[in-house]
């Protein structure tokens, strides 16, 4: 019996996810822009901005952490966050990065950040009672989402806008990471269930929905543009090798790069530009998604494509 699930998150939002029991996962192509910043390496928490910039963190000394920001031109700016080493996470439209930093050397606890595009910062405290607080997505109207762990160590997720903080919780999932926003303000990220396995997630307006890669043991979601596009890592059973995907248009596709699968997309843009890793970060344009049946393959057509006809 195939079994499939769909729930609209809200009407406003027009989220809805389907998944059938019997799925596949098709595959992604891209024409890709390969680069480095400087000779460190970036962990999977970046974003992509509409003009192609790309947020992140590059190792520039052990154990040295510091934000960057590259521009559609090339140009790279690495920074800190008040003198600190820090992780940057999302960017917006405006160049608005956000992210979290130790305010001190001896710090164990973090503090989130929103970095305004001319390097002035302001510090986050986080919801009241927060020990440490993460700040990992931003949306083009300033709201920020993110996760703190509270005095009883217990991690739950809060957004903020214009200096108020407002927090979300599930009671049944432990270790809950909300890592984007959107403008509609669909909330997504992963969680821990009872068998220490990661699941994605959708959120809006108090209504949950579990969103896992078919065939996948563990899933996160990374990222999500306004039109319901959503772009994570997945593990597939068996497997200890991450491989990134892209959910679009009721499908979920592995993203390949060189010929291979990409390790992490991080980050998704209005336009369907992808940001990601694999053997190198890369930008990813004009995506096509496809599956092969039997001897056939089938194209699911361009990104601009979908966006033309898509209900999400």
């Amino acid at each position: 019996m195939q079994r499939s699930f769909c729930i609209a998150l809200v009407p406003a939002a027009m989220l809805a996810v389907v998944i059938a029991a019997n799925a596949q996962v098709g595959k992604v192509t891209c024409t890709y822009t390969s680069f480095k910043v400087l000779q460190g390496s970036q962990p999977g928490v970046g974003g992509i901005n509409d003009s192609d910039s790309v947020s992140g963190s590059v190792q520039t000394g052990a154990p040295m952490m510091e934000g960057f920001v590259r521009k559609a031109s090339g140009t790279v700016t690495t920074f800190l966050v008040n003198g600190q080493p820090n992780l940057a996470n999302k960017i917006n439209n405006y160049g608005t990065i956000v992210g979290s930093y130790f305010p001190s050397s001896s710090s164990g606890n973090q503090l989130g950040y929103k970095r305004y595009s001319n390097g002035d910062v302001v510090t986050l405290n986080g919801p009241s009672g927060a020990r440490s607080t993460i700040a990992y997505g931003i949306n083009n109207a300033g709201k920020i989402v993110g996760a703190y762990v509270t005095s009883t160590s217990v991690q739950k997720g809060f957004t903020y806008l214009n200096g108020a903080y407002t927090t979300f919780y599930h009671s049944g999932w432990s270790f809950l990471e909300p890592h984007a926003i959107n403008k509609q303000g669909v909330i997504v990220g992963d969680y821990l269930d009872s068998s220490s396995r990661t699941h994605g997630f959708a959120y809006s307006n108090g209504q949950w929905v579990t969103v896992n890669v078919p065939g996948a043991s563990d899933t996160v979601i990374l990222g999500i543009n306004d039109w319901g596009s959503m772009v994570g890592w997945y593990l597939p059973k068996g497997s200890s090798t991450s491989r990134g995907f892209l959910y679009k248009n009721g499908t979920f596709s592995t993203v390949e790069y060189a010929g291979k699968p990409s390790f992490s997309v991080d980050g998704i843009n209005n336009l369907g530009h992808i940001y990601g890793d694999g053997s190198s970060s890369f930008i990813g344009k004009a995506c096509h998604s496809y599956w092969r049946t039997g001897r056939r393959t089938r194209y699911f057509g361009s990104t601009a494509a979908f966006w033309s006809s898509s209900t999400l």
